[in-house]
């Protein structure tokens, strides 16, 4: 099946071809790339679509998020991009929200994203606070760093968690100083291993209906590629049930959570070779280095700006979740099989780890293929770190809203003005020519294409203050890393990333020309229609319908 888009200002990341008109597919697959004149003498053999002089580019890829969990749980978003402003406000949205939506019998209440950074006293909520909103129902309230959470007394009881249960290894249990009591706040490894692993699993329907809630969530900002960057080994058949069905048309990339854990998962199937079945692939395994600096996890070189509460002066962080000894063999395991490397770090002291082991490991293994590592979050990176990532041939994914989400907590409360201003420094990558990507960290970040190009390019924080403008790159550097840059890093960019002859028919259509709309509205711009090997998978409500594309030879459709 032929389908023609024209009458378009086509975007195609390809610098032998920058700029376009129309584009002539053939079962998905581009077969021309050029100007109405050129491509129109195709109309009586295909699909016709008017593009109306809309803004087209090639569908977003997504670097790194997490998302069969982003809203795989019945669950309400008290995110920070929503207005909950204090414990109170948490409580009562709560309460209203199970009130709407009663949780199933044998299933527990998530709240995702809460930010304490905005509550009055920074305070977490705890077990009494979530009482308030029931005491039969499991509550759990997890914080927008994802490394904190905070449970109600109908979980503890259930997990059996009391003031003499010991910490696990890598997480912290809060206690009452007086009473000695959990007062339910866990923080890092306890609250994914004591209290997440331990919750009851949904039923398939309703696992996979949230997969398909979550797709769209994707694909109505552009994503037509995303990423499962820290999925559990048992998840896989459910992913490849919900992209061999139908149910979902993105493609589903895979990275499993700790590579030692997950070989049922990764032997046979992961490699930089990896293909395609009906849209889903795993690439590799997610190794996590450090905490999260928003809530001083983190683990730095220099002390914390305001060390929290309970800590001494030169408190720098967590010093890792594994051994040295731990972390080099699974980086040296990755190497040996050929899986690609997803390794979270945001401290700068977790990065000098990060770079020391893997340059040990490739020592050790002997290994100089080109396994594409990835090093996640980069908060705190120096710029000569940047330079040493380079020389291993480390590519860099940046969750540079935390610029937008968190630059005025940086700024004010966890690194000071100087150091808060060099968060994300994707202008040190730049000058050095070195590929990079972006990321939301979904469900940490929603979804929101428009606005990670639009701090990318402004660094504005969500009081409206410019943190560290010496640090943001153009509009085309930033989308080269949602778009060709980040089909690199998946080793894709031989099918996907740019719209040329030989790739696959992804692309997102756009109101307004994001090359030239004034930087300051770039988060403003809306995604008209998402389309996937040629198919409108997502249209805006507002547009008019174009469902029912032409047969070849009749009249066209209006996008």
């Amino acid at each position: 099946m032929k389908q023609l888009y024209y009458n378009g200002n086509i975007v195609t990341m390809n610098e032998a071809q920058p700029k376009a008109e129309a584009v002539l597919l053939q079962d998905g697959i581009i077969v021309a790339v050029g100007s109405n004149e050129e491509l129109l003498a195709e109309r009586e053999t295909a699909h016709v679509v008017n593009l109306d002089g809309a803004t087209v580019l090639p569908g977003f890829i997504d670097s790194h998020s997490h998302f069969s969990s982003s809203y795989i749980f019945p669950r309400f978003d008290p995110s920070p991009v929503g207005k909950t402003d204090s414990v109170e406000d948490l409580v009562e949205q709560a309460r209203e929200y199970l009130e709407k939506h009663p949780v199933p019998e044998g299933e527990w209440f998530i709240g995702m994203g809460y930010d304490h950074a905005l509550f009055k006293g920074q305070l977490h909520p705890t077990k009494e606070d979530l009482d308030r909103i029931s005491t039969e129902v499991p509550i759990v309230m997890i914080n927008t760093s994802g490394f904190l959470g905070v449970v109600n007394t109908r979980v503890l009881d259930i997990l059996g968690i009391t003031k003499d249960t010991p910490n696990p290894e890598g997480g912290y249990i809060y206690h009452d100083p007086e009473t000695g009591e959990p007062t339910g706040l866990f923080q890092d490894l306890a609250i994914r291993d004591t209290v997440l692993t331990k919750m009851p699993t949904p039923s398939a329907e309703t696992m996979i209906d949230a997969i398909c809630r979550a797709e769209q969530k994707y694909i109505s900002k552009g994503y037509t590629t995303v990423m499962d960057g820290s999925f559990e080994a048992d998840m896989r058949p459910l992913l490849q049930f919900c992209t061999g069905a139908g149910l979902i048309s993105a493609d589903v990339l895979g990275y499993v959570r700790v590579a030692s854990e997950a070989k049922v998962a990764l032997e046979g199937v992961a490699s930089p070779e990896a293909k395609y079945r009906t849209h889903f692939k795993i690439s590799g395994a997610k190794v996590i280095l450090d905490g999260s600096p928003q809530i001083r996890t983190a683990w730095m070189t220099k002390p914390y700006y305001q060390a929290p509460p309970g800590e001494a002066p030169d408190y720098c962080g967590l010093t890792g979740f594994d051994s040295e000894e731990d972390t080099l063999a699974l980086f040296k395991e990755c190497m040996e099989n050929r899986w690609q490397l997803q390794m979270q770090c945001n401290g700068d002291a977790a990065i000098d780890r990060c770079l020391k082991l893997y340059e040990q490991a490739v020592k050790e293994t002997g290994i100089t293929e080109d396994l594409r590592p990835v090093m996640i979050h980069c908060q705190t990176i120096r710029e000569d770190q940047i330079e040493r990532a380079q020389e291993l041939g480390i590519m860099l994914s940046f969750f540079h809203d935390h610029v937008y989400y968190w630059g005025d907590w940086y700024r004010s409360v966890v690194l000071g003005p100087e150091r808060a201003s060099r968060i994300s420094p994707l202008a040190w990558a730049a000058k050095r020519g070195m590929r990079f990507t972006l990321h939301q960290d979904c469900p940490i970040g929603p979804p929101n294409v428009m606005l990670m190009l639009d701090t990318a390019v402004n660094r504005r924080t969500r009081n409206g203050n410019v943190l560290g403008e010496e640090f943001a790159v153009d509009i085309m550097t930033a989308l080269k890393a949602v778009t060709i840059d980040a089909a690199y890093q998946c080793f894709d960019d031989d099918v996907k990333g740019s719209l040329e002859v030989g790739k696959r028919g992804d692309m997102v259509v756009l109101d307004q020309d994001i090359l030239t709309v004034p930087k300051e509205t770039i988060r403003d711009i809306k995604v008209l229609a998402t389309i996937k090997d040629g198919e409108i998978i997502y249209q805006a409500d507002d547009m008019e319908c174009v469902d029912c594309i032409t047969e070849p030879g009749e009249f066209e459709t209006t996008l």
